[in-house]
């Protein structure tokens, strides 16, 4: 159910989706997918992902514990490597520091991208006029959010 998968991500960190869920009656449990295989499974073309099923993906790919020999791999296996191809394009645009980003693109095919069906690549992004003092605009990748302790 992809909306399950919506509310497993945002468990994981993805708060900042974390709108007009609603209770899931019974509450999920644990689910023994990895980050990576969370965001493949968001972005399976047989499920017709939304814009927020694909900004989720962006986000979990963002995360440390991804691998991206393990990413590419389910991507092309689940047919999705241009929308992940699409995602690590624009997370090399906004982080170029960001290695694992160029480790993906090079792991991964060279698809042909219908840009027009995704996400615009600011979606993938917090972007703040000011940020601590400083006036500009400045940009951080949407990842999820570790567990802050009690």
């Amino acid at each position: 159910m992809p909306l399950d998968l919506v509310r497993l991500a945002v468990t994981r960190g993805c708060d900042y989706y974390d709108r007009d869920l609603g209770p899931r009656i019974p509450p999920l449990g644990e689910v023994p997918l990895s980050n990576t295989e969370l965001a493949i499974a968001l972005i399976v073309p047989s499920l017709r992902p939304s814009a927020r099923e694909i900004r989720l993906a962006a986000a979990l790919l963002g995360a440390p514990d991804v691998r991206a020999d393990d990413a590419a791999a389910l991507a092309v296996q689940e047919n999705c490597a241009d929308v992940v191809r699409y995602i690590a394009l624009c997370g090399r645009r906004f982080e170029p520091e960001n290695s694992p980003w160029q480790t993906l693109l090079d792991r991964l095919p060279d698809t042909k991208i219908d840009a027009d069906r995704l996400p615009h690549p600011t979606r993938f992004v917090e972007m703040t006029g000011i940020d601590r003092g400083r006036v500009g605009v400045f940009t951080r990748w949407i990842r999820p959010r570790q567990p802050v302790a009690a």
